[in-house]
């Protein structure tokens, strides 16, 4: 019987082979079979097809003892791929753990998951409104019907609590659950709070995770005995036996968008899952995504609102610093007004958290005297000087130099530094507090293995003050910190992101909401060059909503999502004329079509990254329609050659 098998590879079809009557398959299956001059797992995709013309059928070598993937599963890689503009095969890829699959002999099946049995659940004390949002919740779940609610919540209200019941409500039928969350430096302290809840071990499935531990975890989750899973994006490709509930906690956050190889939205994608399998998703936010804000008062998900801080603590005092009136002294970067103020509160225990959303310590580096100014060779963009490790990194292909360049009297360069990173805010920190426990809170400290340490540091206030960027405001539960200093409010609201009004209110709404969450009279004083900024008003108002009416007013008027839909392409390859002029024809070769609109195409923002040249174009199209296949044809039908990459960033939130 000849078998079509979908292989995890860059094709948009299956390939046929002949199986032997001895091997019993079944739509679904997973296959080793041969594919050029290698042996490759695949799936089962059709049974029973005819034989291609004056072509040699290979024969399926064996079948994989593991459960086979569903007709669900099949349907969601299909539709995954189609929304996602991606080949079949690079879709099926996600769902391939290929260590665990040719290691299962090897795994330990005398492993029970004794330790991820959930035992017991502990009581939860929910306030009055606690109770009020999960029965309003309950009210529209069940656990065998697709519905998608949003959780709007002030941070500090209390959310995780509520859905906490939820997850024990599923656990108690017996059912897989899955938790999202956007960052793996939270994943540690949340899961504590799973454990002291749900006594058990749980699973954490993210990059950082060593393979030993993911066969473990992934053996169990296809056997059905793990049944509590706390991932990263990648955690929906896991083989669920009978995943019944997916939440996804801070569910506006940018990094469910997976941005390399085939792009895709966790979050968009476990909806599309929840409504193939039949089962509710949870989405949870103090500051929702402007998309899920607008589904949930068009009615197409549940809403549910939490706008009280939990035990009645209140939210911070916004203080606005005007840094016309009060500026900072010449070379310095925090207000004089401000540091008065400071110095009381740290004074008084108080613990104080100094923000900038940039890494690094300088962001311009220049030698005059040469008139050279220190750029990344791979890309179009300048490399930022970091103080801790003494090097000049790229923050986009990871390249790093020693500042030893020889310059024109053949002396090493003498470099000025401009620009503002959290490093050079740590040292300004430090000249004022000069007696007082100092620490940077970034990507490049907290992911080492120093972070449990720190953490733990930060929650008992051992160390008063933190210098730290946009990591912090990713959901942390930091006790003891009660004022918060944004030390450049107005940076993210330049640029030509399209986001960048909601993208700033979210961060600053979100880091306004790690202070004083156990404490009243916290206060985040936010330094401004624009004291008129109407986003920087929004988040003094009591009512949240306010911001996000008028943010959809605008989009509406300008046409933009989510009263618009839209699909970035970037052409990139290590020609630039190439590059130029296969972007042209693709542009050329698209059919007018009077609700799809083609712009560019432009060069990206940064036109050079990793060595490749990047142009862009931009489809836009009515939300009425849905014309995947047609531009999946388009597409296919490019002239794009083996040295130009074509990437396809369906409902784009970058822009870069």
């Amino acid at each position: 019987m000849n078998i079509n098998v979908l292989l995890p590879i860059k094709f948009d079809h299956p390939f046929t082979y002949s199986s032997d009557p001895s091997i019993k398959l079944e739509k679904g299956d997973y296959v080793l079979v041969p594919f050029r001059n290698k042996e490759i797992l695949g799936i089962v995709w059709e049974m029973g097809v005819s034989s291609p013309k004056n072509i040699k059928i290979k024969k399926i070598i064996s079948k994989i003892n593991f459960p086979k993937l569903s007709e669900n599963n099949i349907n969601f890689i299909e539709k995954f791929s189609l929304y996602n503009l991606s080949s079949l095969g690079m879709t099926l890829k996600l769902f391939m753990y290929e260590k665990g699959l040719l290691s299962l002999n090897k795994i330990n099946n005398k492993n029970n998951f004794s330790e991820n049995k959930i035992t017991k659940f502990k009581k939860n004390n929910l306030n009055n409104l606690q109770k009020k949002a999960l029965n309003e919740i309950c009210k529209n779940l069940k656990f065998s019907r697709y519905s998608t609610t949003l959780i709007h919540g002030v941070t500090g209200s209390g959310k995780t609590l509520v859905y906490f019941d939820v997850i024990k409500k599923a656990l108690k039928e017996n059912f897989q659950v899955l938790v999202l969350l956007p960052e793996i430096a939270l994943t540690k302290q949340i899961a504590q709070r799973f454990k002291d809840y749900f006594g058990c071990e749980i699973s954490l499935w993210h990059s950082s995770i060593g393979d030993k531990r993911k066969k473990i975890i992934w053996k169990g989750v296809s056997e059905n005995k793990i049944k509590l899973v706390l991932g990263a994006r990648s955690a929906i490709f896991l083989p669920f036996q009978n995943l019944k509930l997916i939440v996804i906690d801070e569910e506006h956050d940018s990094s469910y968008k997976q941005d390399e190889g085939v792009i895709y939205n966790a979050r968009d994608m476990s909806i599309l899952k929840g409504s193939i399998d039949k089962f509710p998703v949870l989405l949870v936010s103090a500051t929702p995504s402007l998309e899920s804000y607008f589904n949930s008062k068009n009615k197409k998900y549940f809403y549910v609102s939490l706008q009280e801080r939990y035990k009645n603590i209140s939210l911070p005092k916004i203080e606005i610093i005007d840094l016309v009136k009060f500026p900072a002294d010449k070379g310095k970067f925090i207000s004089n007004n401000l540091i008065l103020k400071l110095k009381k509160l740290i004074n008084e225990k108080n613990q104080v958290l100094f923000f900038l959303n940039r890494r690094g310590h300088s962001t311009y580096v220049m030698c005059y005297q040469c008139k050279k100014r220190l750029v990344c060779p791979n890309c179009s963009i300048g490399l930022v000087f970091h103080l801790t490790s003494q090097e000049a990194i790229c923050h986009y292909c990871d390249y790093k130099t020693k500042l030893n360049q020889k310059c024109i009297n053949e002396k090493n360069c003498n470099y000025t530094f401009y620009g503002l990173g959290v490093e050079k805010i740590f040292e300004e920190v430090q000249v004022i507090f000069p007696d007082k426990k100092i620490q940077i809170f970034s990507s490049d400290t907290v992911n080492n293995n120093d972070s449990e340490t720190i953490i733990k540091d930060i929650e008992t206030n051992k160390i008063p003050i933190l210098v730290g960027t946009q990591l912090i405001s990713k959901g942390f539960h930091f006790p003891k910190l009660n004022h918060i200093v944004v030390v450049n409010s107005d940076t993210n609201f330049l640029g030509s992101d399209i986001r960048a009004s909601e993208k700033n209110f979210q961060l600053l709404q979100q880091l306004s909401g790690r202070a004083g969450r156990e404490k009243n009279d916290s206060i985040v004083f936010l330094q401004t060059n624009d004291p008129t900024n109407k986003i920087l008003h929004s988040l003094s108002s009591t009512n949240p909503e306010v911001f996000y009416k008028e943010e959809l007013e605008f989009r509406k008027k300008a046409h933009l999502p989510p009263y618009s839909k839209l699909v970035s392409i970037i052409v990139s390859g290590k020609n630039k004329f190439d590059v130029e002029k296969i972007s042209k024809k693709l542009k050329a070769s698209f059919s007018n079509h009077v609700k799809i609109k083609i712009y560019g195409p432009v060069t990206a923002p940064i036109f050079r990254i990793r060595d490749k040249y990047r142009m862009r174009l931009l489809i836009k199209y009515e939300v009425s329609l849905f014309p995947q296949q047609f531009l999946k044809n388009w597409l296919n039908l490019t002239m794009a050659t083996k040295d130009l990459k074509l990437e396809v960033d369906v409902d784009p939130i970058n822009f870069l």
